[in-house]
């Protein structure tokens, strides 16, 4: 995969079936301007490369108030919805 280092990406469990975790941290090691946005199973590399990677936010726990289970959704539909558009551009 190469990737330009203002270019941004949306990487899913899908589009990376071809791509190792490895060679996309090599990647992020290699071009520290790329941003990507990952889903959930990709949150190591999001802890790895914190200013790089952008994952959905953590679900709140289960004793948290209900203003943070309502940014908790908010925050993961935003990321979703930025997400999306480029995946929906890749697949064209």
């Amino acid at each position: 995969m190469d990737v330009k280092s203002s270019a941004r990406a949306a990487l899913s469990h899908h589009a990376l079936s071809g791509i190792s975790r490895q060679h996309l941290a090599e990647q992020l090691r290699c071009r520290p301007g790329v941003k990507v946005h990952v889903d959930e199973g990709y949150r190591g590399l999001a802890n790895q490369f914190p200013r790089q990677v952008t994952a959905p936010p953590r679900k709140p726990k289960k004793d948290a108030t209900l203003g943070e289970q309502h940014a908790w959704r908010h925050e993961r539909r935003a990321q979703s919805s930025n997400r999306i558009c480029v995946e929906h551009a890749n697949a064209e």
